[in-house]
């Protein structure tokens, strides 16, 4: 399963910004794929990295005033609108800069990340292959290619595209654990073993991508790093944790047989959300190895009643009917 998590889009603030602040001049050469800011449209990315989206707003637009070619105003104006979650609004500032500049790898990244966004994945190739050619060393964009290629099924691809995004950001752990999801998914545990523990130190105080590694090493048969990474994670994660962390270390722990406490840490889990059939039936089944049918039973019919017709309900009904149960808890 894919990681729910996908690098943002490019903040001109921080990726795009040229070393200079004066505007381009025109040359005859090629447009550049990364085009400089001009004094005002610095501004407006310094009060966008403060968090200053309304004023921001006004410095990209009084940018365009005063030159409707500014295609990074353009581009920056659409982050702006994107943040409002004025997502056609954006989509049309990021066209209008590549209508300037059809080389602006920024600009055709943002779209090709909003056209699959929309399940159009056909035009989220060809805008992002566009991004890549125009700037091969733009990370991001070869990542969200990755992305694009695997829900097209072309996994061969997609490999090529991780790979490429992470030699270009080593340090990046989303690509790496995207990639072993990918692998995961393609029956090659070995090499996702190999980025997943490549993104162990990378993931810091991120605690969706701590779950996430954890998970993809407890899937390639390595429970006990992924109970390391867990603990790491529990450390810091405040009182109470998250569920999907003491879900998937509970998860972690039936992988060891550490029945107790993988029950423990669902029960934490459940005493969250008593009312999701997925921890329910999860608790029933780690309750059932353990022996605890009675409790187990609770669990199972719970599970059924919370959502009849649910997936997990199914799945409880069989392990209601199994007098020598052997449950298997899901994936996340």
């Amino acid at each position: 399963m894919k990681l729910l998590v996908r690098l943002m889009l490019c903040v001109g603030l921080v990726a795009c910004r040229g070393s200079s602040s004066e505007p381009p001049v025109a040359t005859g050469l090629p447009a550049p794929s990364r085009p400089v800011a001009s004094k005002q449209v610095i501004a407006g990315e310094r009060l966008f990295a403060d968090g200053e989206y309304g004023k921001a707003k006004e410095a990209f637009e009084a940018a365009i005033a005063s030159n409707p070619q500014d295609a990074r105003a353009w581009l920056d104006l659409g982050l702006v609108l994107e943040h409002e979650r004025a997502w056609s609004a954006a989509e049309k500032a990021y066209r209008r800069a590549v209508a300037i500049n059809p080389r602006f790898a920024q600009a055709l990244n943002n779209l090709g990340v909003l056209a699959r966004e929309r399940g159009d994945l056909e035009e989220a190739a060809a805008l992002l292959e566009r991004a890549v050619a125009a700037d091969p060393d733009l990370a991001n964009a070869h990542f969200n290619l990755a992305l694009t290629r695997e829900d097209r099924g072309l996994l061969q691809q997609a490999e090529a595209s991780y790979l490429r995004a992470i030699e270009l950001a080593p340090r990046d752990a989303i690509s790496r654990v995207n990639l072993a999801l990918m692998y995961l998914e393609m029956r090659r545990a070995k090499e996702a073993a190999v980025q997943l523990r490549a993104a162990v130190p990378l993931v810091g105080s991120d605690l969706a991508l701590s779950v996430a590694v954890a998970e993809g090493l407890r899937r390639s048969r390595h429970p006990n790093e992924a109970i390391t990474v867990l603990d790491d994670a529990m450390s810091i994660a405040g009182d109470p944790p998250p569920i999907e962390l003491l879900a998937e270390r509970a998860l972690s722990l039936y992988s060891l047989s550490r029945y107790e406490e993988a029950e423990r840490s669902l029960r934490q889990a459940v005493a969250q959300d008593p009312k999701d059939p997925a921890l329910q039936y999860a608790l029933g089944a780690i309750l059932l190895r353990a022996g605890k049918n009675r409790e187990a039973q609770e669990a199972l019919r719970l599970t059924i009643q919370l959502e009849p017709n649910g997936p997990y309900a199914n799945r409880a009904r069989q392990r209601l009917g199994d007098t020598h149960p052997a449950p298997s808890l899901r994936n996340h």
